[in-house]
């Protein structure tokens, strides 16, 4: 590993058994444990301990949510689950509601890269491609820092994987993406990029506008509730995928790293604070996703309640993805 800061996140626990499961519709949550999806009580905003919830709030990203569900909370403190909506009538129908929305952090790292993995959950999905209740978008933030012993100040956003499906990234290095400054408190400006979504199974960098800009609680892994952890753990969806489960959190970093987001930027220290040497060739490089979809089903906008105007990012800036490179 290469950053002492992130192996006690990297612990990863197996599907508990045992517990009384009743299914619902091939969803099954433990205990039989449901409510509405405008039920679930979001906790609030809170940080993994140290360095890690520094980190956790300094690269919190933003969703430019434009068509489709907003982000809701999955499970709230006692342990319930959403129920999520029947794919039925508009995309985003009954579920625009910006003051049920959740964000979700845990940090990790693959191949001894430290990274951010942030998801928000969607009610119900409704494309030619996806179309039942339950969804999660995810971007994946890398670090980079030539600093030993590196404070949340000291690491730089070496690139951002945006999911594409339940267990598949766009890992492309894009040229531009709107970052914003926020609400991290560590003086941070400009580090929260906006990811946009568009009503498909997709998030995508968000180059033009943040019209749409959603910044929902941020709730940390190790700050969920004990009967929270165990729902998202022991929950089985049918179609879904939860990337930040102690039984995905390790394969979904690894399906999102792309070592190309380190090529040329200066040597890292690792654990011990030596210098380990950055990678100088890149291998083929991949595309970026600039916001189209592969799910040909577009959808117009759908105007639910308004969003509170502090909700949006102040003075976004339209800047170049960091790069170190230069």
């Amino acid at each position: 590993m290469r950053h002492s800061l992130f192996p006690c996140f990297l612990s990863l626990a197996t599907l508990t058994a045992g517990a009384a499961l009743s299914p619902r519709e091939k969803d099954v949550s433990l205990n039989n444990q449901w409510k509405n999806h405008d039920e679930i009580a979001a906790f609030q905003q809170q940080t993994a301990d140290g360095t890690p919830g520094d980190i956790e709030l300094r690269f919190k990203p933003w969703l430019n949510d434009g068509s489709g569900c907003f982000p809701y909370a999955a499970v709230d403190k006692d342990g319930f689950h959403g129920r999520g909506l029947k794919p039925t009538g508009k995309s985003g129908g009954d579920c625009r509601d910006s003051a049920k929305g959740q964000i979700y952090s845990r940090v990790g790292t693959s191949n001894g890269r430290p990274a951010v993995l942030y998801s928000w959950y969607l009610p119900k999905i409704q494309t030619k491609t996806e179309n039942h209740r339950h969804w999660y978008l995810t971007a994946v933030v890398w670090l980079h820092t030539e600093t030993c012993n590196a404070a949340a100040g000291n690491y730089d956003i070496a690139g951002i994987s945006y999911s594409t499906g339940t267990e598949t990234y766009d890992k492309g290095l894009t040229s531009s993406t709107i970052f914003a400054s926020g609400d991290s408190g560590t003086g941070a400006t400009n580090t929260h990029a906006i990811v946009g979504y568009g009503g498909q199974v997709n998030v995508f960098p968000s180059a033009n506008n943040a019209q749409y800009g959603l910044s929902p609680p941020l709730i940390s892994w190790n700050k969920l509730s004990p009967a929270a952890t165990s729902q998202f753990n022991d929950f089985r969806y049918e179609h879904a995928r939860c990337p930040f489960t102690d039984a995905n959190i390790q394969a979904s970093l690894d399906a999102a790293y792309n070592a190309n987001f380190y090529v040329n930027l200066a040597a890292e220290a690792d654990a011990s604070c030596g210098i380990i040497a950055t990678p100088t060739t890149p291998s083929t490089p991949e595309a970026s996703s600039t916001g189209v979809s592969s799910d040909p089903n577009t959808d117009p906008v759908e105007d639910g309640p308004d969003i509170p105007i502090y909700s949006f990012p102040p003075d976004p800036t339209y800047t170049p993805t960091p790069d170190k490179r230069l």
